[in-house]
């Protein structure tokens, strides 16, 4: 189990403070993270439904909302991210994430670390899906037997087609990232 202490550390190391408005999110974060899960940004901002932290860590993308008698949590798999775009406006940075099942549109007004969130949720987006191609890649030249279905050994034709069904059938959607920047007026 993850501690307080803990997770104010990874924080610091990463060089952020909660100050007053994160505070609520910082002790739900100590009950939500894997003991083994390390916190590689966060960053406090709005979302369709008020005030939250985003935070990205080795395993996954939270969002954290916690007010009094309110609790809204959203946890984004690496996987499961098939779009992300950023704009940088005047006073708004727009992070928007897409899954198949939703679109989350975070604003906030630190470009820095909102954009240290995107680029390593970038990066560990790449990384799983390079992991899932070479898994597939590495299991089609291999010999492999025919897979159990409802009890009946596969055979022939429908053998194949079996074989190169992927683990998850979101990694072969592509992802799209766009960097939107509007023109300066002098």
């Amino acid at each position: 189990m993850t501690t307080l202490k803990q997770v104010e550390a990874q924080l610091r190391r990463i060089g952020y403070s909660a100050g007053l408005w994160g505070r609520a999110e910082v002790r739900e974060l100590v009950k939500i993270l894997m003991p083994d899960e390390i916190i590689a940004g966060c960053v406090n901002g709005r979302y369709e439904n008020g005030f939250a932290m985003l935070c990205v860590t080795n395993h996954r993308l939270l969002l954290i909302d916690r007010k009094p008698m309110f609790l809204s949590l959203e946890d984004i798999r690496f996987d499961m991210i098939t779009e992300m775009d950023f704009r940088v406006q005047l006073l708004d940075n727009i992070l928007s994430i897409q899954t198949p099942n939703r679109k989350l549109r975070f604003n906030s007004w630190n470009q820095h670390r909102l954009r240290k969130v995107m680029e390593y949720t970038q990066q560990r987006v790449m990384e799983v899906r390079q992991h899932y191609i070479q898994q597939q890649f590495q299991s089609s030249s291999q010999p492999q037997t025919a897979p159990l279905m409802g009890g009946l050994l596969m055979q022939g034709a429908s053998t194949q087609i079996a074989q190169q069904l992927p683990l998850n059938p979101y990694t072969r959607v592509p992802i799209l990232m766009r960097r939107r920047r509007y023109p300066k007026f002098y």
